[in-house]
């Protein structure tokens, strides 16, 4: 496996001495356990023939310690083992959270979100098993060992057995784990390939609905479960038919044992006592390995999510802070773009040698045919993305050296369809700023008309709105979004076709929460309605990632080209409705 111990000894770094520690406990409480045939020796070979109930009130005295000595033991590594398991669990799946996080917006394009949730939630749960086993492996291990030595000391001839069976079943372990690995991989990548498909269905229940194609999609879903069935059988007829092997040679060695032991009783080599003994200790031996065997598919599990896990870790993003970036509190909004191309495919450049000068509190507007690149000019401002040529520079600045935090938190963003969370409608709008109080709250609200509805909600500003703002209406949630960027201040407005999704009325509210909110600032505008950006300062056509008409509305208007084509296709169709 590609995974190596080490890798998963680097994600439970933190708690490494208390694994240790919960390690030593559960290797003394099953060392405790080899003196109970030592016992059991005395009392056969001691006790019974000279009914000595002094030594055997003394025997009893000692497993009675023995015993409370091993329950204490237990707690101990109960508690440890549980309190590393949950400590590892939600530091590594903080670990990964956090460093989603830092991921470019290609990689969230390339992986799907139900194959992240499937690492975050179902990986790291087999990681958390695989703690506890490997505590007991080590217990495991250093008991087969201990107890071979005692064996060998005991009765050198008659431990040959042992010697021969330990290989027999380490090459049986070997073999299935090496076959069912495969399956188990398998398995786990559909399970995520699943949890991704029922993400997408999911959230795009409304088109499911709509075209009523509930019974179409239980059948896909279905048929995606039909192929685990046969991965899951074929990887656990695997492990049964290792723990069958397993059970045949530890009855083997139990038959050995017991042939020879009478042999060497009645050839008086060695005494009743001694081969209860050692028949006791030689059942110490099978069962750690037979352990071995039944957790083996547990281990195989959990070794195969660490290694998702630690593949996920180590992809790196494509967008990297400068060694020394540079740090801003407030930009005047001096934008350039100079010679820039740029391609999500480098062979299928979206712009071609893209330049544009925008001055510190310009109104400009992107317009232009879909596909022409305006989107994509907004996601680099954002550093979404890094150009593959040219540069894009703010205040003078190439935004390469700039600190990636600071940098976008003097950028304010209010896309076609935003995104709200699940709280309340007052958490929203105070995610812009930490620490926002209720008044500046209420002033971004009244700035970007959301009070002009939230004056009708019964709970006002604590209303839960659900999911992406569920309970609201179109124009309610793009308002609300205005209301957020009202509170972050930004020094650079991005507008991301924000209207064109809204009827009349709701176009009206928006677009005079978007005046107050423009006022003062850097504003890039990207346009599908023509006739909301006659006032820009500045309108920039685009065609196929080039600038092929610059100027205002007016100027515009008077040149033949694609703005106009469009300016009058768009007031044609309005005037036909």
């Amino acid at each position: 496996m590609n995974t190596k111990v080490s890798d998963c000894w680097t994600l439970i770094k933190p708690y490494r001495k208390l694994l240790i520690g919960a390690t030593i406990s559960v290797m003394l409480f099953s060392n405790l356990g080899l003196v109970m045939p030592f016992m059991l020796k005395i009392a056969i070979d001691k006790v019974l023939p000279n009914q000595d109930f002094q030594l055997y009130m003394v025997l009893c005295g000692g497993m009675i310690l023995i015993a409370l000595s091993r329950c204490m033991l237990r707690y101990l590594f109960n508690y440890l083992i549980s309190y590393v398991q949950m400590r590892v669990l939600i530091d590594v799946r903080h670990k990964l959270f956090k460093h989603l996080q830092t991921l470019s917006l290609r990689f969230y394009q390339e992986y799907r979100t139900g194959k992240l949730i499937s690492n975050v939630i179902s990986d790291v749960g087999q990681l958390q098993q695989l703690i506890g086993i490997a505590a007991q492996l080590c217990d495991q291990i250093f008991l087969i060992f201990v107890t071979v030595v005692i064996l060998m000391i005991m009765n050198f001839q008659m431990s040959l057995v042992a010697l021969i069976i330990i290989p027999l079943h380490f090459l049986n372990l070997r073999h299935s784990h090496k076959i069912a690995r495969v399956d188990t991989k398998a398995m786990q990548e559909k399970m995520s390939e699943i949890s991704a498909n029922l993400a997408e269905t999911l959230n795009g229940v409304k088109v499911v609905k709509s075209f009523s194609k509930e019974r179409t999609e239980c059948k896909d879903f279905f048929a995606s479960l039909r192929p685990t069935l046969d991965i899951h059988l074929r990887a656990h007829t695997q492990w049964a038919l290792c723990w069958n092997i397993a059970d045949v040679i530890s009855i083997c060695a139990y038959l050995a044992i017991i042939g020879l032991g009478t042999m060497m009783v009645q050839k008086s080599a060695m005494t009743i006592g001694d081969f209860a003994a050692y028949y006791s200790y030689m059942g110490m031996l099978l069962g750690p390995i037979n352990a071995l065997s039944a957790v083996s598919a547990n281990i195989t599990m959990g070794l195969t999510s660490a290694e998702r896990i630690i593949k996920l870790l180590n992809t790196t993003s494509e967008i990297k802070e400068d060694p020394h970036p540079v740090k801003v509190e407030h930009l005047n909004g001096n934008i350039e773009f100079n010679n820039v191309t740029f391609g999500y495919d480098e062979q299928k450049p979206v712009l071609k040698n893209f330049s544009l000068k925008i001055e510190p509190g310009q109104k400009v507007a992107l317009v232009g045919p879909s596909g022409s690149g305006k989107s994509t000019v907004s996601s680099l401002l954002l550093r979404f993305y890094d150009v593959n040529s040219g540069e894009v520079k703010v205040d003078g600045i190439n935004i390469r050296k700039l600190g990636i935090e600071s940098y976008r938190n003097s950028i304010g963003v209010v896309l076609q369809e935003p995104f709200l969370f699940s709280g309340s409608i007052k958490d929203n709008i105070a995610y812009a700023k930490k620490g926002a109080t209720d008044e500046e709250v209420k002033n971004a609200a009244v700035m970007a008309n959301v009070e002009e509805f939230v004056t009708h909600l019964d709970q006002r500003y604590e209303t839960i709105i659900g999911e992406n703002g569920a309970s609201l209406s179109g124009g309610q949630k793009q308002r609300l979004a205005i209301a957020r960027a009202v509170l972050k201040n930004p020094s650079i407005l991005i507008l991301d076709e924000a209207t064109s999704a809204l009827d009349t009325v709701s176009e009206h509210l928006v677009q005079q929460a978007l005046d107050r909110l423009m006022e003062g600032k850097t504003t890039v505008i990207i346009a599908h309605r023509l006739s909301t950006i006659k006032n820009a300062d500045m309108i920039v056509v685009l065609n196929e990632g080039r600038i092929v008409q610059q100027g205002k509305h007016d100027d515009l208007l008077q040149q033949e080209g694609i703005y106009k084509e469009m300016y009058f296709s768009q007031k044609k169709t309005v005037e036909s409705i």
